[in-house]
C-alpha cells in the first residue's frame, strides 16, 4: 500500500510538471501573438495612398500629407503610373505584380522614398514592353537590393538625392536598356556592386556630386554598347576599379573634379577612341589610366588613339610620369602637373638637357608644371580648378631656363661657406705661429764662442792641496 501511494505521488508530480510546461508554452504563444498584434498595429499606421485610375494612367497624389504613405497593390491595366507630392512614401515588395501592360512609372516631388526589395519589379507575363522609370525632384532614402528588377528600358534621375543605394539595387534583365541617366543628382552613400552585370546602350552622368567616397566595384561587370559619358561630376576619393566595364563603345570623361583617385580607378575595354579632357585629378597615381585598354573586337590595323587633353593632375609626394596601355597611340595636349618639376631628374650631359624619363622627354613640349612658388593643393572651394597656360610653364622651357641656373640663395650659401673656410684657415695658422714662439722661449740659450776670437785661449785648472779627504769609513 505505501508503495502504491509513492507511485501515485510520482505520477502526480510528473503530470504537474507537464501541465506547468504546457502553461508556460501557452503563455509564450499568447505573448508572441500580442507582440505580432502590436507590430501589425504599428504597420497599419502607414496609410495607403489613394490612386485614381484615369484612361490609361494611375495617379497617386499624396497631397503633401505628413503621414507615412505606402503604395497599395494595384490591379487592372494601365500604361503609366505617376506618384507625386509625397513627404514620406514606401513601396513594398511585389505590389505591382497584378497590374497589366504597365510601361512607365514616374516619381515627381517625392521625399523620403523607400524602395524595398522587388518594389519596382514586374513579372514577364504582365507586360510585353520594358519598363521606363523616371525620378524627378525625388529624395530617395533607400534603394534596397533587387529593388529595381526585371525588364527595364530606361532609368532617369533628374534633380534628385540618393541617400543609400544597396548592393545589386539595379538588376536589369533586358539585354539592352536604352539609357541610364543621372542629371543634377547628389549621391550620399553607394555600396559596392550597386550596379552589377548590366547591359545598357548609354550611361550619362553629368552635373552630379558624390558626397562620399566611391568604393571599388560600384559599377562592375557592365557592358555599354554605345557611349559612357562622365561630365561635370564632382568626386571625393574614387577607389581602385570603382568603374569596371567589360566593354564600352565610346568613352568620354570631361570637365570633372576628382579629389583623389586610387590606382586603376577606371577599368574599361573600348572600341572607339576614348577622350579624357578638361579634368582635375587630385592625388593621382601614375597607373590611374593604365587599365583603359582596347577591346578585342577592335578590327582596325591602325592603333587606336587616346586623346588626353587639357587635364590637370597632382601628385601628393614625388612627381611621376603617367602610364598608359601600349595599345594606344597617345595624343597628349596641355597636360598640367600641379607640382613643381624636380630639376634633379634631367641629364645635363646632353645638349640641350633632356629629362631622363622617356614620358617627360617625349612630351616635354606638351607637359606643363606649376612654378615652385605657385604650387598649391587642390582647390579649396570644391569647384573644378580653372587653369590656363599662364598658370603653368612648359617643361622644355623649365629645362632650358630654371634648371640651368641656381637660385640666388644658393650663391649666398656657397659664398658664406667659402668665407667660413678662409676664416678658419687664418685662425689655424695664427694659432700655430703663437704656439711655435712659446715653445722656442722655453728652450735654454746656448752661446757659441767665435772661433777667430777664442782660438788661442787656454784654460788652466789649478788644484790646491786641501788636506786629507775624510770619509765615514
Amino acid at each position: 500500500m505505501p508503495t502504491m501511494k509513492r507511485y501515485l505521488n510520482i505520477a502526480c508530480e510528473y503530470h504537474g510538471l507537464r501541465i506547468a510546461t504546457a502553461a508556460l508554452i501557452l503563455s509564450l504563444m499568447l505573448a508572441n501573438q500580442r507582440w505580432m498584434t502590436g507590430v501589425a498595429a504599428v504597420a497599419t499606421t502607414r496609410r495607403n495612398v489613394s490612386c485614381i485610375p484615369y484612361e490609361v494612367q494611375f495617379t497617386c497624389d499624396c497631397a503633401m500629407s505628413d503621414e507615412d504613405l505606402v503604395l497599395p497593390p494595384l490591379i487592372g491595366s494601365a500604361y503609366q503610373l505617376e506618384i507625386r507630392n509625397c513627404k514620406s512614401f514606401t513601396i513594398d515588395s511585389n505590389v505591382l505584380r497584378d497590374i497589366q501592360h504597365l510601361h512607365k512609372i514616374t516619381f515627381k516631388n517625392v521625399d523620403n522614398l523607400v524602395l524595398n526589395q522587388y518594389a519596382l519589379s514586374l513579372p514577364d507575363y504582365s507586360s510585353s514592353t520594358p519598363l521606363i522609370l523616371s525620378f524627378e525632384k525625388v529624395k530617395v532614402k533607400l534603394i534596397d537590393s533587387l529593388a529595381i528588377n526585371g525588364q527595364i528600358e530606361e532609368i532617369t534621375f533628374v534633380d534628385c538625392y540618393l541617400e543609400s543605394v544597396r548592393p545589386f539595387a539595379f538588376n536589369i534583365l533586358k539585354n539592352n536598356a536604352l539609357r541610364f541617366t543621372m542629371d543634377k543628382v547628389r549621391i550620399d552613400r553607394i555600396d559596392p556592386q550597386a550596379f552589377k552585370k548590366l547591359v545598357v546602350e548609354k550611361i550619362d552622368i553629368h552635373d552630379c556630386v558624390f558626397l562620399t567616397n566611391v568604393p571599388s566595384k560600384t559599377f562592375y561587370d557592365i557592358e555599354v554598347t554605345d557611349s559612357f559619358l562622365l561630365n561635370n561630376v564632382r568626386f571625393r576619393t574614387v577607389h581602385s576599379k570603382a568603374f569596371s566595364f567589360k566593354m564600352i563603345s565610346k568613352l568620354t570623361i570631361a570637365n570633372n573634379y576628382f579629389e583623389a583617385i586610387d590606382a586603376e580607378w577606371l577599368e574599361a575595354f573600348v572600341k572607339k577612341s576614348p577622350q579624357i579632357r578638361d579634368n582635375y585629378f587630385g592625388n593621382t597615381s601614375e597607373i590611374s589610366f593604365k587599365a583603359i585598354r582596347v577591346h578585342r573586337d577592335y578590327g582596325s590595323s591602325e592603333k587606336m588613339e587616346l586623346r588626353f587633353s587639357n587635364n590637370t593632375i597632382r601628385f601628393p609626394y614625388d612627381v611621376h610620369p603617367l602610364e598608359f596601355s601600349r595599345d594606344f597611340t597617345l595624343n597628349i595636349k596641355q597636360l598640367n602637373y600641379d607640382n613643381p618639376y624636380p630639376c634633379t631628374d634631367y641629364d645635363t650631359n646632353l645638349q640641350p638637357p633632356r629629362p631622363r624619363t622617356e614620358f617627360f622627354n617625349h612630351y616635354q613640349h606638351n607637359i606643363y608644371f606649376r612654378p615652385d612658388a605657385e604650387a598649391s593643393g587642390p582647390p579649396s572651394n570644391g569647384q573644378q580648378q580653372i587653369t590656363s597656360k599662364n598658370n603653368f610653364k612648359a617643361l622644355h622651357e623649365i629645362l632650358a631656363g630654371d634648371c640651368n641656373r641656381f637660385p640666388y640663395w644658393i650663391y649666398i650659401i656657397i659664398g658664406m661657406a667659402i668665407l667660413i673656410v678662409v676664416i678658419a684657415l687664418i685662425l689655424i695658422i695664427a694659432c700655430w705661429h703663437v704656439s711655435k714662439k712659446r715653445r722656442a722661449k722655453r728652450k735654454m740659450d746656448i752661446i757659441q764662442p767665435e772661433p777667430r776670437t777664442y782660438k788661442e785661449t787656454q784654460i788652466v785648472y789649478q788644484i790646491e792641496n786641501a788636506g786629507l779627504l775624510k770619509t765615514d769609513f
